[in-house]
């Protein structure tokens, strides 16, 4: 599994397969329930069975399901075992690591400050951090916004920290003072950011004078009826173990960016949690936001998408909700992908429709969503279609360009080299020069991969590469350089700030 994925795995609901049929009517009806929690006996066994083929095929040790149609959990279950070492079943109730699916509750937060007067989502975020500064590069801080942030469009870099030995992660003044950092010009391309995440909720506990978590407990969850969620394991309760990739169960680890990825909530809280965005709420729930608020939230708050593949429909981003489409109709979402965790999240306005899934494993999620989209609402589901192959585009530098890799632990001259041939080189520090591998031009950035090891103390912890993204402006190149690294007891994205000139005849 790349690296990338740990921090964002975007689970397609725009799923292949035939829509059969006409759409069918609200299953609260068909349904039935039962006091074990709204529990279908037959209009979704298609769906177990996918979810028992997917399960079978990927061997995942769980996955749970819940389904909501205009304001009712019309279904619930749960298959396999949270726990297979002590044989614990997993149930709708259990909770599970959510990993970015954290970010629209996070988004949550900081709208319901917003919309108290306490936090303006379009002023500058240092101004709630509380003294805590970012490194902006020469790029102008006031640019740097909750809006941008939850947009991913604020100019920040790649970043993740995941502590897989158990230890406990850095705070919010040590990880704001050595990655708090803007690598690109704010507002002028999307570039999804966990440290952006680590900002706000940083903010939302300055700003509310309580701990992230206990903010979520009193202002979230407990008012949407959420019982099994917590920032970290929620109390007294069997949450579902995190399965590696050879399926050997994980220690509980965290991040230093909990606003990103550390919420723990099972699938019968976030069907609550749909049930309210989707403007549906169940009958105890008590609204945290205002319908306006609510709204805006799934709204496109950038000018610059989501990069898709070939073929896929336009994604833009609200406030950290993703907004699509499924085969013509609105749809509102968010996955998650980090060791031991898979999830995805969606509801369709439209349809007054949505569901959630969450596996303890990584998993395919993709045929279990449209399965439930073929069995409730087939209208949603898209004919199958050839994706297009976009022909590569011609890497524009010439010459060689100087400048310097910045980052807490100091500075680096870094030298690049574009050859006729398309090939680039990279000369970094005292090192002897090399190339840039699978270097590619697309959406106005050069990326490439460059074997190498960053001078970051905390890059050290495991074998890494560095992953480099610079994209023009004013001249030069500016991005950022990122150390990814992979083993037993950690996984890190860190990045430094890259600032290049072009040099010499031919540049």
């Amino acid at each position: 599994m790349q690296l990338r994925t740990f921090c964002f795995a975007v689970v397609s609901l725009a799923a292949l397969g035939v829509a059969v049929g006409a759409p069918t009517a609200s299953f609260a009806q068909a349904a039935g329930s039962t006091e074990a929690g709204y529990r279908s006996q037959t209009p979704f066994e298609q769906v177990r069975r996918v979810i028992q083929q997917t399960m079978q095929e990927a061997n995942v040790p769980s996955i749970a399901v819940a389904v909501v149609q205009n304001g009712e959990i019309v279904w619930e279950e749960a298959f396999g075992y949270g726990d297979r070492e002590r044989q614990v079943p997993a149930t709708a109730h259990t909770p599970y690591s959510l990993a970015s699916m954290t970010k629209p509750i996070t988004a949550t937060a900081v709208m319901q400050l917003h919309e108290a007067g306490r936090l303006n989502i379009d002023a500058p975020i240092e101004r709630y951090l509380g003294g805590a500064r970012l490194a902006h590069n020469g790029f102008d801080a006031d640019q740097v916004t909750a809006r941008r942030i939850m947009s991913h469009s604020a100019g920040l870099p790649q970043y993740g920290n995941f502590y897989l030995d158990g230890s406990e992660p850095a705070g919010s003044e040590a990880t704001l003072s050595k990655f708090g950092m803007v690598v690109f010009p704010p507002n002028t391309r999307f570039e999804y950011s966990n440290i952006g995440m680590k900002i706000l909720d940083a903010a939302i506990a300055q700003t509310s004078s309580l701990s992230f978590g206990e903010y979520l407990r009193r202002e979230v969850f407990d008012p949407l009826g959420m019982s099994h969620s917590a920032v970290g394991l929620p109390g007294d309760v069997d949450a579902a173990v995190r399965y590696d990739n050879d399926r050997n169960p994980m220690r509980f680890y965290r991040t230093d960016h909990p606003g990103s990825g550390d919420v723990w909530a099972s699938a019968h809280d976030m069907a609550r949690f749909l049930a309210f965005h989707m403007g549906t709420p169940l009958p105890d729930q008590k609204p945290i936001l205002s319908s306006a608020t609510r709204l805006e939230m799934q709204r496109p708050a950038s000018a610059y998408p989501m990069p898709t593949p070939p073929g896929a429909p336009r994604r833009d981003i609200g406030a950290n909700w993703i907004v699509s489409t499924s085969n013509g109709h609105p749809q509102i979402w968010h996955s998650g992908g980090q060791p031991g965790v898979s999830s995805v999240m969606a509801f369709f306005p439209e349809q007054k429709l949505a569901f959630v899934l969450l596996a303890n494993a990584s998993a395919p999620l993709g045929k279990i969503g449209q399965a439930i989209r073929e069995v409730v609402a087939p209208e949603l589901v898209e004919l199958a279609s050839e994706p297009a192959s976009p022909a590569p585009q011609p890497i524009p530098f010439r010459g060689r360009w100087v400048g310097a890799v910045t980052n807490y632990a100091g500075e680096q001259p870094i030298t690049l080299s574009f050859q006729e041939s398309g090939e680039v080189t990279v000369q970094m520090g005292d090192r002897a020069e090399t190339r840039l591998a699978q270097a590619a031009f697309e959406d106005g950035a050069l990326t490439g991969r460059l074997e190498s090891s960053s001078n970051i103390p905390e890059a050290a912890r495991a074998s890494h590469a560095l992953a480099l993204k610079v994209v023009p402006q004013d001249g030069g190149l500016v991005g950022q350089l990122v150390a990814q690294g992979m083993d037993g007891s950690a996984v890190f994205m860190l990045p430094s700030f890259v600032r290049l000139r072009p040099v010499g005849a031919g540049s």
